[in-house]
């Protein structure tokens, strides 16, 4: 990036029809073919607009140009003077857009900083979550030359595994693990069980995910929209597997697991609440890894958030996730915000007091160990 270049910043409300050279642009330099593309943060901002922000909540993209050349772009939103990379609970992942031959990360975050005082001025601040301690150190690293302060918190842990193949990867798991698998499906085989993997989505799928949902210790979300939209956008990517594990015909435990390469993410699960006793959950968990590693050649297994107990089980590595927000130096408001959370921090500090903050993010899944 030349500092002798100038840069112009373009907005497009996020319903708006692009450009088809912006979508592709877009596409091409998509940090995440799910969690971070393009279609994602659509339908998730019109999912916030009908059930997650304030009426007066704007969402937008901001692309940036180099001597008009794109060569970042960031999927906003904006309420008052406080700006969110748009994200909600249903967020494992969050990535700025940009051409990695023209910037490094460091480089596309001085860039999108120093463009806000352009495209959005007298802004207050700016969250970002969830983050990944690598991202947050470029951030970090950016942030004494763009006229920001930067105050982290806990967001959640996420929970992953490379994956060999399935003998080397059940013979890794704890005796406790593989003794309880053994437990349930014992009690288990005495019912009619059955398990069936789908590749494609039809009404009938559906009405049976949500029919156990709606019957789990799960908390009843504002609507089926982004859920549904989610599951037809990843079969038509062939990036959707969904296993449902039926007990004497009736549905009692399903798995939505989503493709990216060689890399499964378990991103929804839960099991109907008369079944708990069967552990449905364990037994479907493996029955999937196996599955997805035969059907799919998958090498690496990743159970997104959450700090459920059972993942430990089953995963092998575990990395902490944090929100950050960047507050303006260079406004009024930004200084008292600055100012309050100094104080905050220091009757922490001195006091043990704990002050808790919305999360933005909700645990993404949860499999019974027991």
């Amino acid at each position: 990036m030349s500092k002798n270049r100038q840069h112009t910043v373009k907005i497009y409300p996020v319903e708006y029809t692009l450009p088809e050279e912006l979508q592709k642009w877009l596409n091409k330099n998509t940090a995440h073919t799910i969690f971070a593309s393009f279609e994602w943060f659509v339908e998730l901002s019109k999912f916030k607009k009908l059930y997650g922000c304030n009426k007066d909540t704007e969402f937008f993209w901001l692309f940036i140009f180099e001597s008009d050349v794109l060569c970042l772009a960031a999927p906003l939103e904006k309420c008052d003077k406080k700006l969110r990379i748009i994200s909600n609970f249903y967020t494992p992942f969050t990535e700025l857009f940009f051409d990695n031959t023209v910037l490094t990360a460091e480089q596309a975050w001085t860039l999108l900083l120093t463009q806000l005082n352009v495209a959005c001025k007298n802004w207050r601040s700016l969250e970002i979550a969830p983050l990944i301690s690598e991202q947050f150190k470029a951030i970090s690293d950016v942030s004494g030359a763009t006229a920001v302060s930067l105050f982290k918190y806990p967001l959640s842990v996420n929970y992953c595994t490379d994956y060999p193949d399935f003998a080397t990867y059940w013979k890794s798991r704890s005796s406790r693990l593989k003794n309880t698998y053994k437990r349930r499906l014992n009690t288990l085989s005495k019912q009619n069980f059955s398990i069936d993997v789908y590749a494609k989505v039809t009404d009938e799928i559906k009405q049976e995910y949500w029919q156990i949902y709606q019957q789990s210790w799960k908390i009843q979300e504002p609507s089926t929209d982004f859920i549904n939209w989610l599951m037809q956008w990843a079969d038509g990517k062939q990036q959707f597997r969904l296993g449902l594990l039926r007990i004497n015909g009736i549905p009692a435990a399903f798995q939505l697991w989503l493709l990216d390469g060689a890399t499964a993410y378990i991103f929804k699960l839960a099991q109907d609440k008369q079944f708990d006793t069967f552990s449905p959950g364990t037994i479907l968990t493996k029955y999937m890894i196996e599955q997805l590693s035969e059907s799919d050649a998958i090498r690496f297994i990743d159970f997104l958030l959450g700090d459920d107990a059972f993942k430990a089980l089953w995963m092998d590595n575990k990395k902490n996730i944090i929100g950050v927000e960047i507050i303006n130096q260079i406004t009024v408001t930004g200084k008292l915000l600055i100012s309050m959370y100094k104080l905050r921090d220091f009757i922490k500090k001195t006091t043990g007091i704990i002050f808790s903050r919305n999360k933005v993010v909700e645990h993404h899944s949860r499999v019974d160990d027991e």
